[in-house]
């Protein structure tokens, strides 16, 4: 595969401005990427109407997306965005008022799985947008931390989260939930353990060759067996490519046979400060690297090579995929 699709957003301002994540992003914009002649080309920026996000300093970004059929499902913070890449066109647009700070939209058994990380939680949805089930994260029920009637779509942030899902995906029978503070994947429909994924707070779970592969934003990936959930192998991706410097906040992967690509978002000194208790290295770096997609050999233990996406405006990756239906 040598044509990805890239989901992010384009930062407010100047990429040093100290925003709050929730207010960070002015546009969210799917980029098409040419690994072999490294062209890249915007296929889509969006932004939420009014009515449906904050009335002031709304985030808009595209987060994890995933294919369905022909068309693409993308998320904004508050909805689903189904994309037509074939006419270039956004086909319809599904939105709720408990979809808040939503990280993964896929469809699993027929019907819309939404992680709406603001709520803790996962909504599945039916064709019509109606909720048919809300499954929490955590330990306690949904409708006992939040309130069922309001809209959060106009809450700019429910933050700290309990968990903060990233990523659902099936696997043994049952879908499966990744759970950014907790640093495992939850079952929802089984009577097992969870996943225990890595150290460092984790992203994606992509199920591939009977593994399900994770990204921790620290910079490693983790290869889980699908069946019984054990490490089959784990990387340190400093330790694959041409210098140590600091990768950047880790996240979005796509597995292939011989390689996998994975993307990375600039680090923003507010980061350094607030929110990286799992980088160690210094603070006072000058220039932290660029948002961009790297292509790795894991099993070779070495860097492909690597495509900076700034040139777009581009400052935060959340899901990298095939730009073709799988």
């Amino acid at each position: 595969m040598t044509r990805l699709f890239v989901t992010g957003g384009r930062q407010r301002g100047s990429r040093f401005l100290r925003r709050e994540e929730w207010t960070n992003f002015a546009t969210a914009v799917l980029l098409e990427l040419d690994t072999e002649t490294g062209a890249s080309r915007v296929r889509l920026e969006y932004e939420s109407p009014p009515g449906r996000c904050p009335e002031r300093d709304a985030s808009h970004v595209f987060k994890a997306a995933s294919w369905d059929g022909d068309k693409l499902l993308l998320c904004t913070q508050t909805e689903v965005v189904v994309f037509d890449p074939r006419a270039d066109r956004v086909e319809r647009t599904i939105s709720h008022r408990w979809f808040n700070d939503v990280h993964h939209v896929a469809r699993l058994r027929g019907k819309l799985h939404v992680v709406s990380t603001g709520l803790d939680a996962l909504l599945v949805l039916d064709d019509a947008g109606q909720v048919t089930e809300v499954r929490s994260a955590g330990g306690a029920p949904t409708w006992q931390r939040f309130d069922p009637t309001r809209d959060y779509r106009l809450v700019p942030t429910t933050k700290p989260h309990e968990c903060h899902p990233n990523y659902v995906f099936e696997a043994r029978g049952s879908r499966w939930l990744t759970r950014f503070e907790q640093r495992d994947a939850v079952p929802l429909d089984l009577a097992a353990a969870p996943i225990r994924v890595a150290e460092a707070p984790i992203h994606d779970g992509v199920p591939f060759g009977g593994s399900v592969w994770f990204t921790a934003v620290s910079g490693q990936v983790v290869e889980a067996d699908a069946a019984t959930g054990a490490t089959r192998d784990a990387w340190d991706l400093s330790a694959l490519g041409p210098t140590t410097d600091p990768l950047g906040w880790c996240r979005g992967i796509l597995v292939e046979d011989e390689r996998v690509f994975v993307g990375f978002s600039r680090i923003r000194p507010t980061e350094f400060k607030q929110n990286l208790a799992w980088l160690r290295a210094p603070l006072n770096r000058p220039e932290p690297r660029p948002t961009r997609v790297a292509a790795y050999d894991l099993r070779g233990r070495r860097e492909l090579g690597s495509w900076n996406l700034e040139e777009h405006g581009v400052s935060a990756v959340f899901s990298v995929l095939p730009a073709l239906p799988p």
